[in-house]
């Protein structure tokens, strides 16, 4: 089964979140090393999905010993986040302050997060699908002053609808891609408000060709006309796990809010700011490419 096929069952995210909610954390981190070393071992789709976006992340030259090292490390993480998540949600730790392991903006993230929103322009946060992004996107909704809008996958199938249910525990409204609610998202950012959405992921529809490690790759591109057609802000965040710190601890950082540039031509201008938003995105997953969550092909070639 394919990695889109199996996520987007509703079944494998119910019956995850179950076992998340009752195991304790020694029993949770088990079952999710276990999902991890088979399918590493019997070499899932999902696997070599991984590797494939890896190779362009850590470089063609990249041993094979590795990229399989680094591949088996992502998706342990990826395991381990969702028991955390699951493990959190099910037992009704929806305010930031009680996730285990903690979440925590930075010192760094606050302010720019503050200087974004203090501007009145509007904030439009776009996100690289790092760590444990939808904890990450509870704790983010929590901080920010007013109701924050979430640009989801349009029509998500089952698993994706589980999962959006699961984000609108913090101060976030949910809603999927669609006519009505990119109209809703620029009334917003016209307003002073602020909406998030994630980037680095290929949607069914609406991907176009961009430069992204230094190679073409398909991603969706229409979010940056938003900011182009609104004059909000952007700023670019992830999140990244460190287990030495504390005993775990998950941190959202942030580059700083950026305006949109202008040459006079409306497709230059798209063209530009996207490459400006994704070298930013580049950059963050550079960081941690074994905490890059990105289970479907982003590039058009497979690595076997």
């Amino acid at each position: 089964m394919g990695a889109k096929a199996f996520f987007a069952k509703g079944w494998p995210t119910r019956l995850g979140f179950y076992l998340g909610k009752y195991l304790p954390p020694r029993g949770g981190k088990s079952i999710a090393a276990l999902i991890t070393r088979l399918m590493v071992a019997y070499k899932s789709d999902v696997y070599w999905n991984v590797r494939a976006n890896l190779r362009h992340v850590l470089g063609p030259e990249t041993p094979e010993s590795e990229l399989h090292q680094t591949a088996y490390r992502l998706m342990s993480n990826a395991h381990r986040g969702y028991y955390e998540l699951f493990h959190n949600i099910g037992r009704g730790r929806i305010n930031v302050e009680e996730f285990f392991p903690p979440m925590r903006l930075t010192a760094e993230a606050k302010a720019y997060l503050d200087q974004g929103i203090a501007s009145g322009r509007g904030l439009f946060i776009l996100g690289a699908h790092m760590s444990n992004f939808d904890l990450a996107l509870i704790g983010l909704s929590q901080y920010v002053p007013v109701p924050m809008q979430a640009l989801s996958l349009a029509e998500p199938p089952p698993g994706f609808e589980f999962f959006n249910r699961l984000r609108e525990k913090g101060n976030v409204i949910i809603t999927p891609i669609a006519p009505r609610s990119l109209r809703d998202a620029m009334v917003r950012l016209r307003e002073g408000g602020v909406v998030v959405t994630g980037v680095d992921r290929p949607v069914p529809e609406g991907n176009e060709p961009v430069e992204f490690f230094g190679a073409t790759a398909y991603l969706p591109t229409g979010y940056i006309r938003i900011p182009l057609r609104t004059d909000c802000l952007v700023m670019t965040i992830a999140v990244y796990y460190d287990p030495d710190e504390e005993g775990g601890v998950y941190s959202v950082m942030a580059n700083p809010p950026m305006a949109m540039e202008r040459t006079g031509d409306a497709e230059a201008d798209v063209a530009l700011n996207l490459r400006r938003v994704l070298a930013e995105i580049e950059a963050m997953i550079r960081r941690h490419p074994d905490q890059w969550n990105m289970f479907v092909p982003i590039w058009p070639e497979l690595d076997h």
